[in-house]
């Protein structure tokens, strides 16, 4: 009597146990497949949110800057800065700003005389006299040139910004500085 029993415990001979085993796989493989079409609903429905601010790209690209706070081959030893489009898409030379830490602005093309494109290794130098006389000169540590891209519908964003990182010096004898204290006079 005793195998009976067991095999009563276990659910016997009929497969019952057996039954109830392949029920919870059922129930577990429905709920499962459940999860996953909530879940790609739920980031298909996120995704379509954002489909309004992906319509255009971040702009790609880079600009360099070389400081030459002695003015070394410019005009009357005046310092600068010379920007460069290193590598990136083509741009309008009127969307491309050269704005100083005063809120002058000028455009790219106002000062290139390049054409009316912006392509890669292409740069302007900036003093803040002369065809860029509209921005301030380099006068200390600190001052700043930011460059700014406008897109088709007018909306701008600061792309670079370059911070002056010692104040100018230029060489001893120089017409900018009769004083000989290495900063310009018309500072």
């Amino acid at each position: 009597m005793e195998p009976t029993d067991r095999t009563s415990r276990e659910g016997g001979d009929d497969g019952s146990g057996s039954c109830d085993r392949a029920v919870s796989s059922v129930v577990g493989t429905v709920l499962l497949v459940a999860i996953v079409v909530v879940l790609a609903g739920v980031i298909a429905t996120m995704a379509i949110g954002f489909e309004g601010e992906l319509d255009e790209p971040a702009p790609a690209g880079a600009f360099d800057r070389e400081y030459v706070a002695t003015g070394e081959g410019n005009t009357d030893d005046r310092p600068y800065v010379t920007i460069t489009h290193e590598i990136g898409r083509t741009v309008d030379a009127d969307d491309v700003i050269i704005k100083d830490q005063s809120g002058n602005t000028i455009r790219w093309s106002e000062v290139w005389t390049g054409g009316p494109q912006v392509k890669a290794q292409e740069y302007v130098h900036i003093d803040g006299f002369d065809s860029d006389s509209v921005l301030d000169p380099i006068c200390s540590e600190g001052d700043s040139y930011f460059v700014v891209l406008r897109n088709d519908d007018g909306e701008t964003v600061i792309f670079n910004e370059w911070t002056a990182t010692r104040d100018p010096d230029l060489p001893a004898g120089s017409s900018s500085d009769p004083d000989g204290d290495g900063i310009p006079d018309w500072c």
